[in-house]
């Protein structure tokens, strides 16, 4: 009796020790998938970048060198909003506000 009670509580902590390893494993890769990251307009550096999962526009726009003095974002737009898989950013240029419907060079 002691011997199976041994023997099965063996089996429950190699089964528990699995269950574990495999959670952190899951978590692992999920930290490192690679999403790409398209970036056009009125930024110094445009192109296609790979970022990580979760990666913020603010962070995006640290990788392409930042807006030109011509980019514009409304103040109120959110920099932190996560970043999903294939998103094309399109960050558009200001308007002039002299002239109407007027676009600076």
């Amino acid at each position: 009796m002691r011997d199976r009670i041994l023997c099965l509580s063996f089996v429950l902590l190699v089964f528990l020790f699995g269950i574990c390893i495999d959670i952190f494993h899951k978590n692992k890769n999920i930290d490192n998938k690679l999403i790409s990251i398209t970036v056009k307009g009125a930024v110094v550096n445009q192109g296609v970048y790979f970022c990580r999962y979760g990666v913020s526009l603010a962070e995006v726009l640290e990788l392409c060198g930042g807006m030109t003095e011509l980019g514009y974002f409304p103040y109120s737009f959110d920099y932190n909003t996560p970043i999903t898989n294939d998103t094309v950013i399109n960050i558009q240029k200001r308007y002039s506000t002299i002239r109407k419907n007027y676009e600076e060079n």
